[in-house]
């Protein structure tokens, strides 16, 4: 395994209901940059939800997604992002990718070799097992 000590690392999404699969992904970030490293989160503005995501809605807007999500001593910053894949990344000083194992669609290949091709890690980490967003609205919405 690579040495990312001290390295960049990006992910991306809505982040929306924080839950603590979104906290343990930051928390494996960190560990694998270090304290010394950074952690951005890319994050969807809200018109990008609804455009990727039809009929999607959040719970909070971009802004109050943005203050959660840097108040979390994990992670650096949040970046609003507006397209998906590369025009996303490709102005952004980062040494790593982090995506899930579910972004394997066309977009994300692209994406991933590109970050090949311009000295890029992409590391895929698992998904926090039995908690998802979509699984939080649906419980909130039987109670």
């Amino acid at each position: 395994m690579n040495d990312y000590t001290g390295k960049t690392a990006i992910t991306f999404g809505v982040f929306d209901l924080l839950h603590f699969g979104h906290f343990e992904l930051f928390r494996r970030i960190r560990e694998l940059v270090g304290e010394n490293g950074k952690v951005y989160v890319m994050l969807q503005i809200d018109e990008m939800i609804e455009k990727y995501k039809p009929g999607c809605k959040s719970v909070y807007d971009f802004a109050t997604r943005q203050k959660m999500i840097e108040t979390l001593r994990t992670v650096d910053k949040a970046i609003p992002y507006d397209v998906v894949g590369i025009d996303a990344v490709k102005d952004l000083d980062f040494n790593i990718l982090v995506v899930g194992p579910e972004h394997t669609n066309e977009r994300f290949q692209r994406l991933f070799k590109w970050c090949s091709e311009n000295g890029k890690d992409v590391v895929t980490l698992p998904r926090t097992e039995g908690i998802s967003t979509t699984k939080l609205k649906a419980i909130i919405k039987d109670l």
